[in-house]
């Protein structure tokens, strides 16, 4: 994903689903800016891992010269920047609710009732999967 999202936004959000399965993202500001990042960025999964032909992926953490983190997905001699610019305290929430190894990424953006998640309404998010849930933090 794009380091300002198509609504200027960089803002993450963070959910738990179902049995504690947490989903990740970008918040926009409108349902179509957040279905075409999400569309987007399953997309470059898709080409990353399935058109690659790469078996395995390795996800980690990646310390910005600011402070605040990048989430890459790393497969063969492709590297996915998934996430970008999330704080220390999202990360360390977003760690310990991924325990499990599982987590989606998906988008959000600000419908009627408050923050709604692609995830939950149209099924939309890519399901990944990280051994003990541990994603290694590297300093840049």
């Amino acid at each position: 994903m794009p380091h300002k999202h198509a609504s200027g936004s960089t803002d993450l959000a963070l959910i738990l689903l179902g049995e504690n399965i947490p989903a990740i993202g970008p918040r926009l500001s409108s349902r179509d800016d957040a279905m075409h990042e999400a569309r987007r960025f399953m997309k470059a999964i898709d080409r990353l891992i399935v058109q690659a032909g790469v078996k395995s992926y390795r996800m980690l953490m990646l310390r910005q010269p600011d402070g605040r983190f990048t989430l890459l997905i790393r497969g063969g001699k492709v590297t996915l920047e998934a996430l970008r610019d999330m704080d220390e305290l999202l990360l360390r929430r977003f760690q310990k609710a991924s325990r499990c190894g599982l987590f989606i990424l998906t988008c959000f953006f600000e419908g009627e009732n408050g923050m709604e998640c692609l995830a939950v309404t149209e099924g939309l998010g890519a399901v990944m999967y990280t051994p003990g849930g541990y994603l290694p933090v590297y300093p840049r």
